[in-house]
């Protein structure tokens, strides 16, 4: 109420009803889409994730749980059979813990099992939607971040075959975001990546030229420039650090970590391991990696190759250290890493799955190469898991005497080869403006 005058007099008078609230703006359209596909994606995974798995990586992952649950970390490389760093081994320990403590039963335990690798598939959707809004409208980078949630090959891999490979691709692509925001801690990342999955490893060299570019010789000097050498001090010892920290309660030290690569290198002494690469379009599958070829042993032309592949990746990220160009960078050398070295698994592939996704939103001549090796993987996946001597899934004979038969693979492996010249020609060529 309020005083005001009349001709009579003061009168008090009502005071004027505040206008009601605006209504508040409804959700934008593209985040109703991805929460839309988010749970449609989570609801998959829920589903799956009672049935199938690999059943060797089950049973060592089921064992080491149980192993770390019982005993601890140290000592744990002494106890029996183990081919991973430690990085995943804190999650099977978690799992075994809480395996032990619930009395859950196998059902149970294999849900909890693979759990933490389909909840890094959502959050690495996250990061990857991130890493897209650098380079496409916010509609684009939804469609990207649910293309990664829904990618045949990723959903396969978490939910039925039951392995951590994206729990690797997540550490992977949350460290490239973290080092184009010059973040201190993504050399800390990069090493938890590594000890996950070191099939991750060649983003180092990428990020490693990147942080030299930014702080010590950047492509166009302006006069105020003056160099930063403390990151570059800093980036080797928080990366060995990191390293060191983790491996610590199981009692391994930096160069024991080396001594686990190389064990884990030699369980497997062939050309391909039914991954459809160099070697398995060369060799087929299963077939030693030291009987010459064309006067060499393949290991050594893996390495070799291998090497000129990363070399012209640095190479180009050096002349061009904009952020398309690593990007591209980091998804090339990946793929690389698969498709050209000796020793690998057919599953090797899926933590670039983020990388090739995220360089498909900053330049089209990307995709093609890009839905090839989708498709590729996800083929690979299915022909390594359904194969008769593991007795998982039985496919039918006529896919097995077409698509799956020994002429057909060595196709499937050679297409896939062919899509890493299309991805260094993106790479090294820019687009145009």
């Amino acid at each position: 109420m309020s005083v005001a005058e009349s001709p009579v007099g003061p009168v008090l008078v009502a005071d004027p009803l505040p206008e009601p609230p605006e209504r508040l703006p409804a959700a934008p359209a593209q985040a109703r889409r991805l929460w839309t596909w988010l749970a449609v994606a989570a609801a998959l995974r829920v589903a799956i994730l009672p049935h199938g798995g690999f059943p060797s990586d089950i049973a060592s992952f089921k064992a080491w749980a149980a192993t770390l649950a019982e005993h601890g970390p140290r000592g744990f490389y002494g106890r029996g059979f183990a081919d991973y760093l430690p990085g995943y081994l804190y999650v099977l320990w978690g799992v075994g813990e809480l395996t032990a403590a619930l009395r859950l039963n196998d059902a149970a335990a294999l849900f909890l099992l693979k759990l933490p690798a389909a909840l890094a598939d959502l959050i690495g959707a996250a990061v990857v939607l991130r890493l897209a809004r650098r380079f496409l409208p916010e509609a684009g980078a939804v469609t990207v971040a649910v293309l990664y949630l829904l990618h045949p090959a990723l959903l396969f891999t978490t939910a039925y075959w039951g392995q951590a490979d994206s729990v690797g691709g997540l550490l992977a692509v949350a460290t490239l975001g973290l080092a184009l925001g010059d973040h201190p801690l993504a050399w800390g990342a990069a090493a938890l990546a590594v000890l996950v999955k070191p099939q991750t490893a060649p983003l180092l060299g990428v990020l490693g030229v990147l942080l030299l570019r930014r702080t010590l010789w950047p492509p166009e000097r302006p006069p105020a420039f003056r160099p930063q050498p403390g990151p570059v001090a800093a980036a080797l010892p928080l990366l060995l650090a990191t390293a060191a920290l983790v491996a610590a309660p199981f009692g391994v030290g930096l160069l024991g970590l080396l001594h686990l690569l190389r064990r884990a290198a030699e369980v497997y002494p062939y050309g391909s391991v039914m991954a459809f690469n160099l070697w398995g379009a060369v060799q087929g599958f299963w077939q030693s990696d030291l009987t010459p070829v064309a006067g060499w042993p393949p290991l050594l032309w893996g390495i070799a190759l291998t090497a000129v592949a990363q070399a012209a990746v640095l190479w180009t990220v050096w002349r061009r250290p904009d952020e398309r160009t690593v990007v591209t960078g980091a998804a090339t050398a990946l793929a690389a890493a698969f498709l050209l070295p000796t020793r690998i698994h057919e599953r090797y592939l899926v933590p670039a799955l983020p990388f090739l996704l995220a360089a498909g939103a900053t330049d089209r001549r990307v995709r093609l190469p890009v839905g090839l090796l989708s498709l590729v993987l996800t083929l690979n996946l299915l022909y390594a898991y359904t194969r008769p001597y593991l007795q998982t899934v039985t496919l039918p004979g006529w896919l097995e005497a077409t698509l799956f038969s020994p002429p057909a693979t060595r196709v499937l492996s050679a297409l896939a080869v062919a899509t890493l010249p299309l991805l260094l020609r993106a790479l090294v060529l820019p687009p145009r403006s």
